[in-house]
């Protein structure tokens, strides 16, 4: 009984501090975004970003939670890692997404299957077409 009682508790602790920390992290990261190598990559880091971009053949990077990211113009990869991130782009060849709750919205595919190729790990990921 004291063992389930012991266990309850830091159960409860540990949410409350999951819940703290995610709490804090909402304000976090307003520079965490940046396009580099000539507009051939995207990074995006950080929580809350509501951005958009056109790109070209480059490499588009999403790390972090809550963000919405549109991007005309095609990318060779898309890479998403966090929680509840979207992404909308024109043209993807490949997908690789970890995390949860992260959605990859395409319009076409630059592969002959006319579908991206697609890793997930992760629980509730989804690559999409529109």
């Amino acid at each position: 009984m004291k063992n389930i009682k012991t266990a309850g508790i830091l159960a409860i602790l540990l949410l409350g501090t999951g819940t703290a920390f995610s709490q804090s992290r909402k304000t976090e990261s307003t520079k965490g975004v940046e396009k580099t190598d000539n507009d051939k990559t995207i990074q995006v880091e950080g929580v809350g970003h509501k951005l958009n971009y056109t790109l070209n053949g480059g490499v588009a990077e999403v790390e972090g939670g809550d963000n919405t990211v549109m991007i005309k113009g095609s990318a060779k990869k898309i890479a998403v890692s966090g929680t509840g991130n979207k992404v909308y782009i024109d043209k993807v060849n490949k997908v690789t997404i970890e995390g949860g709750g992260n959605v990859v919205y395409y319009r076409t595919a630059g592969t002959k299957s006319g579908k991206p190729d697609v890793s997930i790990e992760g629980v509730g990921n989804k690559v999409v077409k529109q």
